[in-house]
């Protein structure tokens, strides 16, 4: 009896051992397998979160080429300079016309007066010349004041974006480079002027007006003078027009609606390409460039006086 006891308390002590090695393996695989797990959502917060930073300094870039965009672009107008350049261009020219116009009747009709009238005439197309040295003088200015307006933004914003994390490194943006230019489907900022026949049907003929809505002069052209005064320049640049005396603001264009200007018009929006070097900071190294291009509109041109 003590005998058969005995092999049965053996017996049960090696089921015992036995379940209790089968615990332990049971309970190291689960812990082997927890620490995948839970290594495989490391891995998985930490790609997301790089991709939610990067996302974030997309956006950011996105925002900060908008911003130097718009600084330059309103420095363009600054104190409706190009709307004025506009008007005095388009009041000179239909005084110049008008002088030729006297000039002619005099000579036909009143050749005592012929002197004074070729004064008059010769003192308008003196104003032309000038105002088309001066126009050449504001094209320069104004980009130079905008370059300036915009090389600031930048470098209050430059500073701000140097990143290094573990995982990601972002470095400070590079100016890729910037442009003047003009808006798409935008006229000038002059209502075409009246009262003389003769000019307003020259224009017509000439296709220097638009067709639909306000009547304005079109964007960048040389609205050359017939005859003996076509050898003046008369440059009327692209320019948003007031719409019931209210003036547009300086604003953010979407790049599609930006358009160069040819040669020397004056320009009437902005557009800058920034970059952002970025990089991996774990693993292999892998680095890259961001790139957003921002573009924005000068304001536009006040209520013609």
């Amino acid at each position: 009896m003590s005998s058969c006891t005995n092999k049965l308390g053996s017996k049960g002590l090696r089921q015992n051992r036995k379940f209790s090695t089968q615990m332990r393996c049971r309970n190291g695989s689960v812990l082997v397998l927890a620490m995948i797990v839970i290594g495989l959502l490391a891995v998985s917060l930490l790609i997301g979160y790089s991709y939610g930073g990067l996302f974030f300094e997309h956006n950011r870039l996105q925002a900060s080429a908008n911003e130097m965009a718009l600084a330059a672009a309103r420095k363009l107008n600054d104190k409706d300079r190009i709307g004025q350049m506009n008007n005095m261009i388009a009041r000179n020219r239909q005084l110049v016309f008008a002088g030729r116009q006297q000039f002619d009747e005099c000579k036909e009709k009143y050749p005592g007066l012929a002197s004074l009238a070729e004064e008059l005439l010769d003192e308008s197309r003196d104003s032309a010349k000038t105002l088309e040295l001066q126009r050449k003088q504001l094209s320069i200015v104004a980009k130079k004041e905008a370059k300036q307006a915009m090389e600031k933004k930048f470098e209050e914003i430059n500073k701000t974006y140097a990143m290094y994390l573990p995982w990601m490194k972002v470095e400070e943006p590079l100016l890729a480079g910037w442009q003047c230019g003009r808006v798409v489907n935008t006229e000038s900022n002059v209502e075409v002027l009246k009262n003389i026949a003769e000019l307003e049907a020259h224009d017509q003929e000439q296709n220097y007006a638009s067709s639909a809505g306000m009547k304005l002069y079109k964007h960048d052209i040389d609205a050359k003078l017939p005859d003996a005064d076509g050898d003046l320049t008369f440059k009327i640049a692209a320019l948003s027009a007031p719409v019931m005396k209210t003036v547009a603001p300086a604003r953010i264009i979407l790049n599609a609606n930006y358009d160069s200007v040819v040669g020397d018009n004056l320009p009437s929006a902005c557009r800058v390409k920034v970059w952002l070097p970025v990089g991996t900071g774990l693993g292999p190294n892998a680095s890259s460039k961001m790139s957003c291009i921002g573009a924005a509109s000068a304001t536009g041109g006040s209520t013609q006086q």
